[in-house]
């Protein structure tokens, strides 16, 4: 299916107070590592306004799926970009000692929202990062799909949902399309189910793992994981454990699907399959009520600039337009569909961001679990879900596994 794109307008001039160029730009190339990798085209437009204000060229390195493997081993090659961006927590941690640290560059801090800094210190309080957006997650339904199947209410525990799945499928419509060839999707949506609403959110819930206040078999939700697991397959499509993220999308988008474990930031995909896509977000039931139920939200991806780069200000100049000026957060929150980190004027017009909001504002998000858990989570959890899906792990066996995860950090 051919994928509409949105065309970003660039701005030709930045007041020169946005920007300092640094001495010879001309000569200076930096390198850039991309971990999202989405409105591709805009994006590189974007990055061309950059050079024609500065001079600067910027080789970037996109790598949507492989991120975090992709990233280390250049670490390891010691062929560390000028600047790239990585997922607060655990992953960013790896990489503090060698980031550039921002705390007296007030100027620049000064450009982002309230709290939104707080994701990027270290345990001394020193900011190695910028933070990117604000990114929700959950699942994502169809709208229309659900009127159509004459689901009035949306189901708040396990009954309620495969009540749901029942209508669905009577309608026609394929209930559930998980990417589930991607542990890092499965294990996210693992992550609603590990959550312990009584000790915070995610970042709470890890931390008493870790001390081992409390194991995963205690956690109040984990057997309606198991039950969701259940119904995924039972009302899911039969591929489903092949499909990539882009395939799951594309089945919400025009409605083959209802359901799909993702969040905000597949708005541009989802648009490129249907404009008209009537989504939104529907509370993980992990219990038994409406009070139960879970959207996560936060702001959870960094820039970190490389403090050893031979153009560190080029580079700074790069993450500072990347991330605050009209043109970058312009891409974020109209391409994207994200809030963006820095403050802006730029209205945000993604239909699930916007659908958040009434959670936000209700004060019902928690924060999130995967990334603050230790390194092997997504690998571990995600794996192992799958093998339970397809029915060579035991509830048991997962669980023992899931725990692995603390146990052996």
């Amino acid at each position: 299916m051919a994928k509409k794109r949105m065309a970003l307008v660039l701005s030709a001039v930045m007041a020169a107070s946005m920007m300092v160029v640094p001495a010879n730009a001309e000569d200076v190339m930096i390198s850039s590592f991309d971990a999202h990798g989405m409105a591709l085209e805009e994006y590189d437009a974007m990055v061309a306004g950059f050079t024609e204000q500065t001079g600067i060229e910027v080789e970037i390195q996109h790598a949507a799926n492989d991120n975090v493997a992709l990233l280390q081993s250049r670490l390891n090659s010691g062929n560390l970009p000028d600047a790239f961006n990585v997922e607060s927590g655990t992953q960013s941690a790896m990489y503090s000692e060698y980031a550039y640290d921002w705390s007296e560059d007030t100027e620049v801090l000064e450009l982002f929202q309230p709290g939104t800094l707080d994701r990027c210190k270290d345990e001394e309080g020193r900011i190695y990062g910028l933070p990117w957006a604000f990114e929700d997650m959950g699942l994502l339904y169809n709208k229309d799909c659900f009127e159509k199947a004459g689901i009035e209410k949306l189901p708040v525990n396990m009954e309620e949902l495969e009540a749901a799945c029942e209508k669905l499928e009577a309608a026609g419509i394929t209930p559930f399309a998980l990417a589930g060839s991607h542990t890092w999707v499965i294990s996210q949506m693992v992550s609603h189910f590990l959550i312990d609403k009584s000790l915070g959110g995610g970042i709470e819930t890890n931390q008493a793992l870790l001390n081992g206040d409390v194991t995963v078999a205690e956690l109040p939700n984990i057997d309606n994981l198991f039950k969701m697991l259940d119904l995924i397959m039972k009302y899911g499509d039969a591929k489903q454990l092949e499909f990539d993220w882009e395939k799951s999308e594309a089945l919400l988008a025009t409605g083959e699907a209802a359901m799909i474990e993702m969040g905000d930031w597949c708005q541009n995909m989802i648009d490129s399959y249907n404009p008209d896509a009537n989504v939104g977000y529907m509370p993980m039931p992990v219990g038994e009520t409406a009070e139960d139920c879970t959207v996560l939200s936060q702001c959870n991806w960094m820039y970190v600039v490389n403090k050893d780069s031979e153009n560190l200000e080029a580079a700074k100049e790069y993450v500072k337009y990347i991330l605050t000026s009209d043109e970058g957060t312009k891409w974020l929150a109209q391409l994207q569909g994200l809030v963006p980190a820095a403050k802006t004027e730029n209205e945000v017009t993604s239909m699930l961001a916007n659908d958040c909001r009434q959670y936000i504002e209700a004060g019902v998000t928690r924060s999130w679990l995967h990334n603050d858990a230790p390194a092997d989570y997504s690998s571990m959890v995600g794996g192992a879900v799958q093998a339970y899906m397809l029915g060579t792990m035991t509830k048991e066996e997962v669980i023992a596994e899931i725990q692995a995860v603390w146990d052996n950090a």
